[in-house]
C-alpha cells in the first residue's frame, strides 16, 4: 500500500510546527496553525511577522530564552492600555465592546489601526510607538538642562527614523546608549497614558459607528526596506475622515469616567503624543514635500493638539496656558530638525541604527558589536 501521501502531509505538519516552535508555545502553534477567532487572527499576524525577520526573530527568541516558566508570545504583549480604558467607561459602552479583540502587534508603522477581518473588528497599536515615545521624550521633557542639546538631536533622529520605518527595531538588544535611572523613569511614566489615549481612540471609532464596511483598504503591518515586502501579509484596514478623527480624539478623552490625577495624565499625555507628533510632520514634509493641494487623509497633528485644547474639559490643576507655550518648544524643535535633515539627509534614508552620542561617552558606553556584544 502506498502511503507516501499521508507520509508528506504529516512531514509538512511538522515542518509548520517547527517554523513557530521558536517564538510559540504549543497551544499557540495549534491556534497560529487553525485560526478560528480574531484572537487567533492576531497572534497568527504577529508570529508571522516575526518569523518572517530575522532580526524580531532574534529579538522575541532571546526573550523567550530569557524568562522562567511557560513561555506565551501572546502574553509577551502588554493589553493593560486597552483594559484600562474599558475599565473606565460606563458599562452600556464597555458592554458593546464585547465584540471587539484587541493588542498590540510588532509592527514598524506606528499606529493604532483597527482591522477588517473575517472574525470580526480588531483593534490594535503598534509595539514600536513605545520607542517612538521613549525617545521624544527624552527630548521633549524638562530635565533643568541635564540632557545636553547632542543627545536631545539624538533622540529626535531616533524617534523620527522609528516612524520613518528607517531605524532597526532591535532596541531591546542594542538599547541605544545609557541613561540615568530617575530619567529613564520620567521618559517611561507617561508612556501607558499615551498609549491608553491612542486605545480609546481606536475604541471611540467603533462606538461612534465610524467604521465603514465601504471604506476599507489593504496595508502591511510590517514594512522592511532592506527585504522584499512579500513576506509580509497585508491586511484590510477600516480607514477614517479628518472628522471621524477629531471627534475619536475627544470622546477618547470624555468617555473614560477617571479621578482627577488620573484624567489630567492622560490629558496631558494625549497633548505630549500630537506636540511629537508634530516634529515627525515637519521631518516627513521635509523629507517628502508635497503640494498644498494633496488631499490628506488625517487632520494634522497641530490642528488635533488644538481640538483637544479647545474642545476637551481641562483638568483641574492645569494651566492651559503652559501648554499653548509648549508648542514654543515644538516650533524650536521641528526647526532644528528640518536644519538637521537639509544637512545630513542621508542619516534619516540610512536603514540601521543611531545612537545617542559618540562610542565611550556618559550617554552612550562602549560601542556594542552585534552577533558579538549581543546576539
Amino acid at each position: 500500500m502506498d502511503i507516501s501521501g499521508d507520509k508528506n502531509n504529516v512531514d509538512d505538519k511538522m515542518l509548520s510546527r517547527l517554523f513557530y516552535f521558536p517564538i510559540c508555545n504549543e497551544d499557540e502553534i495549534d491556534r497560529v496553525l487553525n485560526v478560528r477567532t480574531a484572537q487567533d487572527y492576531l497572534l497568527k499576524l504577529r508570529a508571522d511577522t516575526i518569523v518572517n525577520n530575522m532580526r524580531l526573530f532574534r529579538v522575541y527568541r532571546n526573550r523567550a530564552l530569557s524568562l522562567e516558566g511557560e513561555w506565551s508570545l501572546e502574553k509577551s504583549f502588554e493589553i493593560d492600555h486597552y483594559t484600562n480604558f474599558l475599565q473606565s467607561i460606563p458599562l452600556n459602552l464597555r458592554k458593546r465592546c464585547d465584540s471587539i479583540t484587541y493588542g498590540d502587534i510588532f509592527s514598524n508603522i506606528p499606529n493604532g489601526q483597527i482591522f477588517k477581518t473575517d472574525y470580526g473588528p480588531a483593534i490594535t497599536i503598534s509595539d514600536s510607538l513605545r520607542f517612538f515615545f521613549k525617545f521624544m521624550n527624552l527630548a521633549l521633557l524638562d530635565f533643568n538642562g541635564r540632557v545636553p542639546e547632542r543627545v536631545c538631536l539624538n533622540a529626535l533622529r531616533i524617534a523620527i527614523r522609528v516612524m520613518l520605518k528607517t531605524e532597526t527595531m532591535d532596541f531591546l538588544m542594542d538599547p541605544r546608549g545609557i541613561v540615568p535611572e530617575d530619567i529613564v523613569q520620567a521618559i517611561h511614566t507617561p508612556i501607558p497614558y499615551q498609549l491608553q489615549f491612542i486605545a480609546g481612540h481606536e475604541f471611540a471609532h467603533y462606538l461612534l459607528n465610524h467604521l465603514s464596511e465601504t471604506n476599507v483598504s489593504d496595508c502591511y503591518i510590517y514594512y522592511d526596506i532592506s527585504e522584499c515586502n512579500e513576506n509580509y501579509e497585508k491586511v484590510k484596514v477600516y480607514n477614517q475622515s479628518q472628522r471621524d478623527e477629531f471627534d475619536a480624539d475627544i470622546k477618547s478623552l470624555s468617555f473614560p469616567r477617571l479621578p482627577a490625577d488620573e484624567y489630567r495624565k492622560l490629558y496631558e499625555s494625549s497633548l505630549l503624543w500630537f506636540g511629537s507628533l508634530q516634529i515627525y510632520e515637519a521631518a516627513y514634509d521635509a523629507i517628502y514635500p508635497s503640494s498644498s493641494w494633496d488631499y490628506k487623509t488625517h487632520p494634522t497633528a497641530r490642528d488635533r493638539y488644538d481640538n483637544i485644547l479647545d474642545n476637551v474639559k481641562t483638568p483641574s490643576g492645569v494651566n492651559k496656558d503652559s501648554w499653548k507655550s509648549f508648542l514654543k518648544i515644538i516650533e524650536r524643535y521641528k526647526n532644528m530638525i528640518i536644519e538637521d535633515i537639509s544637512l545630513n539627509y542621508d542619516l534619516y534614508e540610512m536603514y540601521g541604527s543611531v545612537y545617542l552620542d559618540e562610542p565611550d561617552s556618559e550617554w552612550r558606553g562602549p560601542r556594542l558589536i552585534d552577533r558579538v556584544d549581543y546576539y
